[in-house]
């Protein structure tokens, strides 16, 4: 397991996701998500729990938020779902329906890694696209995958645009929409102010610089407003709310834990959202 050639990050999420089964209030269930952790990544968890507590619930709500997404995607009737920089996700096989096509799309070392582990399991690994999706023609890998690109496709970008340079943002929104006519795409975005350091909390600050640190990942991109989205590609803003709203609703015991620890600083929690844009 090369934690640094896959990224900390996709074994960290999936340890979490593995915590779940242990929560009085399960907001998911992830049967494969133990499947990616080992001893060293239970005690990077752990180190990083023990610094900020409330790591898990910001994971527990994300996962739920963009399994809702999907849940909600099939009950409409989209036949095709794309799970992009998809690490270890395993909502293919979770949400497994017939007649619904899903694709992982992620760098080859982290596809390879991740099928060698269904397969030591017995499981067959979702179809594929190893890839940077920056730097290739998507659309055209998911036309040659047996993908209908005039049909609808719902695109689930789960913990990435934070890391992406603004600029390539909207390249790669641009590429999708000149191809794929009816998309739909959800993602989890923090606000200009945790990017920018100007929350005016000293403790929203020292989380950022210690996930960053602890990590040796970069915070580039955040959203104040996504009207950007409708100007620039065409894409509306259907579904949009802060995690702390999401929670509020579906795990109040766990922001009141939150709020108990963190006192204003829990505002991260308003300042880490989440939107699901469809073509207009």
């Amino acid at each position: 397991m090369d934690i640094n050639e896959i990224g900390a990050t996709a074994f960290v999420i999936s340890c979490m996701r593995a915590m779940e089964k242990d929560q009085e209030h399960k907001l998911f269930d992830d049967p494969y998500a133990a499947w990616f952790v080992n001893e060293a990544i239970e005690e990077k968890v752990q180190e990083l729990i023990r610094v900020f507590p409330p790591s898990v619930e910001l994971v527990r709500f994300r996962v739920r938020v963009m399994s809702e997404v999907v849940e909600r995607g099939i009950e409409d009737g989209v036949k095709q779902i794309v799970s992009l920089g998809a690490g270890f996700d395993m909502r293919a096989h979770i949400y497994q329906t017939e007649g619904v096509r899903f694709c992982d799309v992620d760098q080859p070392a982290v596809v390879e890694f991740k099928n060698k582990v269904l397969e030591t399991h017995g499981v067959t690994p979702c179809p594929g696209i190893e890839c940077n999706y920056l730097e290739v023609d998507l659309p055209g890998k998911l036309a040659e995958a047996g993908f209908d690109l005039e049909a609808p496709i719902l695109f689930i970008w789960e913990g990435n645009t934070m890391y992406l340079p603004l600029d390539l943002i909207h390249d790669f929104l641009s590429r999708l929409r000149a191809r794929i006519p009816r998309l739909a795409i959800a993602f989890d975005y923090y606000s200009e102010k945790i990017i920018n350091r100007t929350s005016g909390d000293e403790r929203i600050t020292e989380i950022t610089d210690m996930f960053e640190s602890n990590f040796g990942v970069k915070w580039v991109t955040g959203f104040d407003d996504l009207s950007v989205f409708q100007e620039k590609h065409g894409l509306e803003a259907i579904e949009s709310e802060s995690l702390m709203e999401f929670g509020e609703r579906h795990a109040p015991q766990s922001v009141a834990a939150v709020k108990e620890y963190m006192g204003q600083a829990a505002d991260l929690l308003k300042l880490y959202s989440y939107c699901v844009l469809k073509a207009s």
